[in-house]
């Protein structure tokens, strides 16, 4: 987490206070030159030219397209921020995969071009950058919505550093009005900000880091039973949750602390009792990212609702890193939303607020989270070999 950094404590504890002490015609201007010295000394020129690069694209497309320009001139642009996220991302394991399948196939010297190819490093938060790109392009061309015109605007909402590095995922529509009459905020909020970033640090430093030593104990265990397959499931959901909660907490807590308010990541996703209820509260700026973006798009409840969330979950594993077991994941939890969503066309009493029913489906839909936790942390072998020995003696040693 960069949060941690000790260089970004020196770095912010000029940038707030310098925001506070900057006259207003210059707030803007503070605001993007501390954003922009952040995302350079944390990401360097190679990470920070791809970007540029793709930020003065997407900013002159939509002025272009706005103004009169064919609207292909746009889906190409989200066609290219699709295809620099691949490529940085998933080109070095889509490719790897495939030399794979031609060695099985005896083409030795094709796989092994193919296993030669080592991706470029991709640029800090490619995957932030990209989302919130591709969503203010789509939304300037689907939804008509009108571009940002002052580039010092654009500039901010993409490099602004409490979400810079791993969000949460901002929608310009919510965040550019803001920039428009930057002012120094309230004690109220000074306060409250900072008492965010101090809950942040807890959650990632005193609870997120010292669950992984107890996770590496059970990790090493020989055989594995289905108390401690659970307790696994739990310690991990645990650890990923107060980490990047305790992320949020900080980002939302930093920019608070400007006078500016970002999107809520989390509402206490584990009191969730249902799938459909988890996702409303668990990473919600991802979610409704792919809810509109991909899910919707796809067809939603309207058509082939099973395929819509079995591809639009698979793409939600897939964005979280470049390995089959993300992927893996997805697409367990699509399926358990397509199920979930049928069981409820069928028997809608069974989803009633209150009583019983309640407590068995929390019961049920944590147990299912949890073990999803496995499969988005170790391989499939992995969790196959620990599943099978817990099934195969459930309480045993």
């Amino acid at each position: 987490m960069l949060f941690l950094d000790l260089w970004f404590w020196g770095f912010a504890g000029i940038a707030i206070p310098g925001f506070w002490l900057c006259p207003r015609r210059l707030k803007l201007i503070w605001l993007v030159a501390a954003s922009a010295v952040f995302h350079w000394y944390f990401a360097g020129p190679a990470g920070v030219l791809p970007i540029l690069a793709l930020a003065i694209m997407t900013y002159s497309v939509a002025l272009a397209h706005h103004d009169g320009s064919r609207r292909t001139l746009l889906t190409g642009a989200l066609v290219v921020l699709v295809g620099a996220l691949s490529f940085y991302k998933y080109s070095e394991f889509a490719l790897h995969d495939l030399g794979q399948l031609l060695a099985s196939m005896g083409e030795t010297a094709a796989a092994g071009s193919l296993y030669a190819w080592q991706s470029p490093a991709a640029p800090l938060a490619i995957s932030f950058f990209t989302f919130e790109f591709f969503h203010y392009l789509y939304e300037v061309r689907y939804a008509g919505r009108e571009p940002i015109r002052n580039p010092l605007h654009f500039a901010l909402f993409a490099i602004f550093f409490p979400t810079l590095a791993s969000g949460p995922i901002k929608r310009f529509n919510d965040f550019v009005p803001q920039l428009a009459n930057l002012r120094n905020p309230s004690l109220d909020n000074v306060v409250a900000g900072a008492g965010r970033v101090i809950r942040g640090l807890f959650k990632k430093v005193c609870i997120a880091d010292l669950l992984i030593e107890p996770i590496a104990i059970v990790e090493q265990a020989p055989n594995f039973n289905l108390p401690l397959l659970a307790l696994l499931g739990v310690l991990q959901g645990f650890r990923i949750y107060y980490d990047f909660c305790g992320y949020t907490d900080m980002a939302v807590g930093l920019a608070r602390m400007l006078g500016l308010r970002v999107p809520e990541n989390f509402d206490r996703p584990y009191l969730a009792t249902s799938l459909q209820n988890f996702w409303r509260r668990w990473h919600m700026s991802l979610t409704s990212w792919i809810r509109d973006y991909i899910y919707i798009p796809l067809g939603g409840n309207r058509k082939r609702r099973t395929f819509n969330l079995l591809a639009a979950m698979a793409l939600c594993g897939l964005w979280h890193g470049a390995a089959w077991n993300f992927a893996l994941w997805g697409v367990f939890h699509g399926l358990g939303l397509g199920l979930e969503a049928a069981i409820r066309n069928r028997r809608p009493e069974w989803f009633e607020p209150g009583g019983v029913r309640s407590a068995i489906r929390w019961l049920c839909c944590y147990a299912f989270v949890c073990y999803g936790w496995l499969l988005f942390f170790y391989p499939l072998k992995e969790v196959a070999r620990m599943t099978s020995q817990a099934l195969a003696s459930p309480f045993g040693g």
